[in-house]
């Protein structure tokens, strides 16, 4: 019989990111990740069921890393964590997490910041543990000056494991911030405690929902809320920029916002099989007709 793949959580951080330099120095700080064979020429790290590869460039060129990491080491990697910058015109500092995708796009389009048109990777199942581990420290006298935030879906790469984006914002008075690099090790080796002594890590019960939620500005109030209160996991989290709508003069629904909220949920489900998804709609930002859509749509 074939030996089993060992199964991995594969934590991303590239050298040409000023944030994700600073996270990977923190992690390597702790002394808690080992020197192991370099894959693709490229550092790499090890500890129980994580591993931490140290690319070159930047995130969005990093297609399909789960698949190229499995080709070179013969692991299966069950989950992809990027260390990464966040940027915004606000300039406001914070530290974020979000899944990857861009399921609102025409496939034919090329998508401005990577990934796949059309599609979207699972969300990290892990998602819904990281940000409560991250609200945990909103407070943290590390970082007086940060917000802690979800983000929607959205950007690349392209993947077919799940995925999410540890991001510190907002601009580059920020990106290499001692105390957010910090915290986000902190954030790690809390989620991640279990796969680093090489344990299985404990599910949630199997009664606890999946959250997918639609509508809404980028740092997805909705979702913060809800995931804040509730013990329900994440699923994708989609914006009203990312649910683009178009109505004719006969009153027909069309544009690509039905390919969105699909492929949203088909990715979600996969992250959590078994589990129900429920998906949670932010009313007030959807004008009547679009409502309808949705509602018919689900």
């Amino acid at each position: 019989m074939g030996r089993l793949m060992t199964t991995v959580v594969l934590l991303v951080a590239c050298e040409g990111d000023e944030a994700s330099a600073s996270m990977l120095d923190a992690l390597l700080k702790r002394d808690v990740m080992l020197p192991s064979h370099p894959v693709e020429g490229a550092l790499a790290y090890a500890r129980g069921q994580v591993r931490l590869w140290c690319r070159p460039g930047f995130h969005l060129d990093q297609d399909r890393l789960d698949e190229r990491w499995s080709a070179a080491t013969g692991e299966a990697v069950e989950d992809v964590l990027f260390l990464s910058k966040h940027a915004a015109a606000s300039g406001r500092p914070c530290l974020t997490v979000h899944p990857i995708g861009v399921p609102h796009l025409h496939p034919d389009e090329a998508p401005p910041y990577g990934g796949r048109a059309g599609g979207a990777p699972p969300p990290s199942p892990r998602l819904a543990r990281i940000w409560r581990a991250l609200l945990c420290h909103a407070n943290d006298v590390r970082i007086p000056e940060f917000e802690v935030s979800l983000e929607v879906t959205h950007h690349g790469p392209w993947q077919q494991a799940p995925a999410a984006f540890l991001e510190v914002g907002s601009t580059a008075d920020t990106w290499g911030h001692s105390g957010a690099a910090e915290v986000w090790a902190d954030v790690l080796l809390d989620v991640l405690n279990e796969e680093l002594r090489g344990e299985v890590r404990q599910a949630a019960p199997p009664d606890v929902p999946v959250l997918v939620t639609l509508g809404g500005g980028h740092y997805a109030p909705r979702a913060n809320h809800m995931a804040s209160e509730s013990r329900a996991l994440l699923g994708h989290m989609l914006a009203n920029h990312s649910l683009p709508f178009v109505r004719n003069d006969a009153g027909e629904v069309d544009g690509r916002w039905s390919q969105a909220v699909d492929a949203a949920i088909e990715a979600s489900r996969a992250a959590h099989p078994q589990r129900s998804v429920v998906v949670s709609l932010d009313r007030k930002s959807f004008r009547g007709w679009e409502r309808k859509a949705l509602f018919d749509h689900l």
